[in-house]
């Protein structure tokens, strides 16, 4: 070697061998002490427990849904990704992919198992899969009850010629000639109409909010400036340049002909009711016991037996007027002073009007009506509850009546013996319910029952007691049915008549529900009743929050939902509060089997209740849910506000097209496969496959 000592290559030669001795021992230990090599997992996390969710599924055939899997260690940490393998025993009905993505195939039965390694050996979960065949559900939908208004009506007259109108709330004008339909007459306001009256059959005045004060032929109107702007609320007078409207602060216009002028009243109070005998001899009544009376030159103030509000004035002379007011009071002047008269109750009374001093009639709060015969007042049925504010004589001596929610009544006879004719009525429908084949009733507000004819064409009014509001409906049999509503109302059907149970509360009752004999309600501060008989027994709930629906699969599994997310199941002993995905407000519930539960509430609220725990789901929609009804378990309907109609299959959401925009608040069977949708304005839309 060049430029090296021969007497250096002994020890070079030595070095080199240690050098490589020492690599050969570095390489042994490494290869015995090297970490794992990229690619190689680590030691698995051994499961302890081991869920999956849904706990059950039912899909029509096609359908898809995902299991999820939840496996926790010993410590309960949850792991992120085990290692679970899928399995169906019957994958020509249901088959699952590594993912747990479950298809069904055909109708039938199957379970899937999830396998994975546990800390104690193999774990397993089934999961029992149901395949029904693929239903085209509720394909179309028709009007099986038609509506004409569902204004509250302040305002009636009868031209005595043949011709009626009535006035109300955002303009509202309905008009019925020689007893024919009612029908609208558009006048291009939405202000709120109180007041009507004619000097003749073309010569009508109607006044309303905001100093509105209208004159036409009956079809047409025009504006006549009456120089204020205050609420005019009666409108009364004796000819055509003799008219008089009252209204808000102690309002008195007199129309000469051609102008308005103010009288001065000397009160502030408002004035609802006017009404006289002639030129010199004209009363008002109003707020604070306000008694008044116009003889020609000036309103004088009358000493009042009391100071209840007054709403309406009538009489037969100067010497025999009648005002009524609220908690049932009716006073009235001789000529010299009014006095209090007896009546029956203390109902808020706000119409009078009368044929003759011994056949007079009065009406107000939930149905309330009255009959004088020259000596006492006695009480009247017309067979629903709504609030009636208004009333007229017609030309051929009928009396109608007119309140809320487009509600117009005719009583044609005298007194007890009067024929009593519901012209239109038109509330909100909260509950419907159909026995398997028969009878099918829709309850709503003013106490309103609403029965389906034979045919399934239409709903008539059904004759109930008088009564508060009714939301709910449920039965047994078409001889054991409930109808529930305010103020602890609650109304029994025994096949063939309506009867008024004793109340054992006095809070809003929301909901009913009906199965084995029994009838459980459910309501305002967390009540709940519960009779398999006469009787009505309370159940401790554990809540004071508002329990807005209720249903059950047999006596024994009942569940009911409420405000804030409350949710109690009663398992045949007690009720006990569930753990669930949401605070929202539920309004109603229903399922196929106590394994299978639908509830929904506000803003989209939906959540299912598969045995074992609720999971949310997620609707195409965040208006408010408020009904819930099904066929089977992969064909539910949810509706809603604005028209709002879903279908839920098991796996998914469809929307369903509806001819409607208003809200829907209840669904439930009918005997023909098909569907009820009740709602606003006393609407009925009966869908069909």
């Amino acid at each position: 070697m060049r430029g090296i000592s021969q007497s250096l290559l002994p020890s070079i030669r030595r070095s080199r061998g240690l050098w490589a001795a020492s690599l050969l021992l570095v390489v042994a230990l490494g290869c015995r002490d090297k970490p794992s090599e990229p690619g190689t997992p680590p030691p698995a996390v051994r499961i302890a427990s081991l869920t999956v969710s849904p706990a059950a599924l039912a899909l029509e055939a096609g359908g898809r849904a995902t299991l999820s899997v939840d496996a926790r260690d010993s410590s309960g940490t949850r792991i992120t990704s085990p290692a679970i393998t899928w399995r169906s025993d019957a994958p020509a009905v249901a088959s699952v992919s590594a993912s747990g993505e479950v298809l069904a195939v055909a109708p039938g039965s199957a379970r899937i198992t999830a396998n994975a390694d546990g800390i104690g050996g193999p774990l397993s979960v089934l999961v029992p899969v149901t395949v029904s065949s693929t239903s085209p559900g509720i394909t179309q939908w028709r009007a099986t009850r038609s509506t004409v208004s569902d204004v509250t009506f302040l305002g009636i007259w009868d031209d005595g010629a043949g011709s009626t109108y009535a006035v109300g709330q955002n303009g509202g004008l309905l008009r019925s000639r020689q007893d024919g339909p009612w029908e609208r007459v558009n006048l291009e306001t939405e202000e709120t109409l109180v007041g009507v009256w004619g000097a003749s059959p073309t010569d009508i005045w109607l006044v309303g909010t905001n100093g509105l004060v209208l004159r036409g032929d009956g079809q047409r109107f025009t504006r006549v400036n009456a120089g204020v702007t205050s609420t005019l609320l009666e409108v009364w007078g004796l000819s055509a340049d003799e008219v008089y409207v009252s209204g808000d602060r102690g309002t008195v216009l007199r129309w000469d002909g051609s102008r308005f002028t103010q009288l001065p009243t000397g009160v502030t109070d408002e004035l609802w009711g006017l009404w006289g005998a002639n030129s010199t001899t004209i009363f008002a009544v109003g707020n604070n016991g306000a008694l008044l009376r116009w003889n020609g030159a000036l309103w004088q103030r009358l000493a009042s037996p009391d100071n209840t509000p007054y709403f309406d004035v009538w009489g037969t002379s100067a010497g025999n007027v009648m005002a009524v007011g609220i908690d049932g009071t009716i006073v009235r002047f001789d000529g010299v002073q009014w006095t209090r008269m007896n009546t029956p109750s203390r109902a808020n009374l706000f119409a009078i009007r009368g044929r003759a001093f011994d056949d007079v009639y009065a009406a107000g709060n939930n149905g309330t009506t009255w009959h004088f015969d020259g000596s006492s007042w006695r009480e009247l049925s017309l067979g629903n509850g709504q609030n009636l504010r208004t009333m007229t004589i017609r030309g051929d001596g009928t009396v109608r009546v007119a309140g809320w929610y487009g509600t117009i009544v005719s009583l044609r006879g005298r007194g007890a013996a009067a024929q009593v004719t519901v012209d239109n009525m038109d509330p909100p429908l909260l509950g419907v319910w159909s026995a398997p084949s028969g009878p099918s009733f829709a309850v709503g507000l003013g106490g309103t029952v609403f029965r389906r004819n034979a045919t399934g064409t239409g709903w008539a009014l059904e004759a109930v007691p008088s009564g508060n509001d009714l939301y709910a409906i449920s039965g047994n049999s078409a001889a054991d049915i409930v109808a529930v509503g305010d103020t602890g109302t609650i109304l029994r059907y025994n096949g063939s008549a309506w009867r008024r149970d004793e109340r054992p509360t006095q809070v809003v009752l929301r909901a009913a529900w009906s199965g084995g004999g029994q009838h459980v309600l459910v309501g305002e501060r967390g009540t709940i009743l519960r009779s398999s008989g006469p009787a009505w027994t309370p159940q401790a709930s554990g809540t004071l929050r508002f329990l807005r629906a209720v249903w059950g699969s047999d006596p024994a599994n009942v569940f009911a939902v409420g405000d804030s997310g409350t949710v109690l199941r009663f398992d045949g002993g007690r009720w006990t509060p569930m753990a669930v995905p949401t605070g929202s407000r539920l309004r109603a519930v229903w399922g196929s089997s106590a394994n299978s539960v639908l509830a929904v509430g506000d803003t989209g609220t939906a959540m299912l209740f598969d045995g074992s725990t609720w999971r949310a789901l997620s609707p195409p929609t965040r208006r408010d849910l408020r009904a819930v009804w099904g066929r089977s378990t992969t064909e539910v309907y949810v509706a809603g506000d604005s028209g709002t109609v879903l279908r839920y299959d098991g796996a998914g959401w469809r929307q369903i097209t509806t001819p409607w925009r208003h809200i829907v608040y209840a669904l439930f069977g009918l005997p023909n496969a098909g569907v009820a949708a009740v709602g606003d304005g006393g609407r009925v839309y009966e869908g069909s496959p």
